[in-house]
């Protein structure tokens, strides 16, 4: 099961403390997530700006497809 919480900044700290101390728990940076996001989609824009001024050739739909 999955469970997103939304804590207060001032109680975090404690409460993500004592999730871990439980056994099965498992925690996940969100924050580190997103970031790793954001990332990965700017890097694809500049892919696709850079394809459109055809500095580079992106793969065809096709050719991924096949890649599978």
């Amino acid at each position: 099961m999955q469970v997103t919480l939304e804590i207060k900044d001032d109680n975090a700290f404690s409460i993500l403390e004592t999730l871990k101390s439980i056994k099965g728990v498992k925690i996940k940076n969100i924050e580190q997530s997103n970031e790793k996001y954001l990332n990965e989609l700017a890097n694809a824009y500049k892919e696709t700006e850079l394809a459109e001024k055809g500095k580079i050739k992106l793969k065809r739909f096709e050719d991924l497809i096949n890649e599978i």
